[in-house]
């Protein structure tokens, strides 16, 4: 391995540790606040004022220059895979706060999504454009809009204890086109020409909006890790399938890399679910040993 590709698994590693640890503080206060619906800010109020939301969302801003210096040392290719075991550090973090072994069905699944993800990610290499936005924009972002409007129509239409899916695939698809957007703003606009550009107040708009949603999923799966999961893994697909539409960076082709992309996503698919599966079946455990409490203690 080069000198620069060490010096972007270091801080990979460090980023999905600190967005997993982050993922696992949210789950935890989010269940203390008063239930609230999807994209109402009352939520945001009512967690901030939880110190243990605040360091949350600082472990969360951590992760994020962390993953941001690992991709100025290495491609996407190598960074997003690493970033996927987030989900593992919330496994293993949870479990050593909770002084209980790890679920090893929930890790499994887990690692089985990691791995789909992982190889969906080296089998495509995106590759990198000068970051101007063309083509089909404003139907691929209808589209995008349209699956989030379906999520939550989905979501008030579930049992509480299925919505976290959809409200977690509704938060991927924000994070994702943010990223996508911002890929665009830091590669293609200056300073000067900043805040004249749709794509600020898009990202302004989508970015907490993708957070609440984000909170919303903690707040209603008992099991976070279901949602650290969707989230993980739909948030660098969404960004990749807007790549390549609005930044012209293709997906590797051929039948070689095609094939070994199809078959990622379905690895990536069957573990989201065998996770959520096993993750009712943790979360119902949990139910009955503890009633309707909340599965972890409170913080302050």
């Amino acid at each position: 391995m080069e000198t620069a590709q060490i010096w972007a698994v270091l801080p990979a590693v460090g980023a999905a540790a600190s967005f997993g640890s982050a993922g696992l503080l949210q789950h935890r206060v989010s269940r203390q606040a008063p239930p609230s619906g999807p994209l109402r800010p009352r939520l945001l109020w009512d967690l901030i004022r939880i110190s243990a939301f605040r360091w949350g969302v600082l472990l969360g801003a951590l992760g994020f220059a962390l993953q941001a210096t690992a991709l100025s040392f290495g491609p996407l290719s190598l960074v997003q895979p690493i970033l996927a075991t987030g989900v593992l550090f919330y496994l293993g973090i949870a479990a050593a706060v909770m002084h209980q072994a790890p679920d090893w069905r929930l890790v499994g699944a887990a690692l089985l999504t990691t791995v789909g993800i992982s190889g969906f990610l080296v089998a495509a290499k995106p590759v990198q454009s000068g970051g101007h936005l063309h083509g089909l924009i404003w139907p691929l972002g209808a589209a995008f809009a349209a699956a989030v409007v379906l999520c939550l129509v989905i979501a008030t239409r579930l049992a509480h204890r299925f919505r976290a899916l959809p409200l977690a695939v509704a938060a991927a698809i924000c994070y994702g086109v943010t990223a996508s957007l911002v890929r665009s703003l830091v590669s293609s606009v200056d300073l000067a020409t900043l805040f004249g550009q749709w794509q600020l107040y898009a990202v302004i708009v989508l970015g907490p909006a993708g957070f609440l949603l984000n909170q919303n999923a903690f707040q209603e799966g008992r099991v976070g890790s279901v949602a650290v999961a969707v989230i993980t893994v739909g948030d660098p697909v969404v960004s990749i399938i807007a790549g390549a539409v609005w930044l012209g960076e293709p997906l590797a082709g051929g039948p070689g890399p095609t094939t070994a992309q199809v078959i990622s996503l379905l690895v990536m698919t069957a573990g989201i679910v065998l996770l959520a599966h096993r993750a009712q079946a943790v979360g119902e455990r949990i139910r009955g040993e503890q009633g309707e409490e909340s599965d972890m203690p409170e913080v302050q």
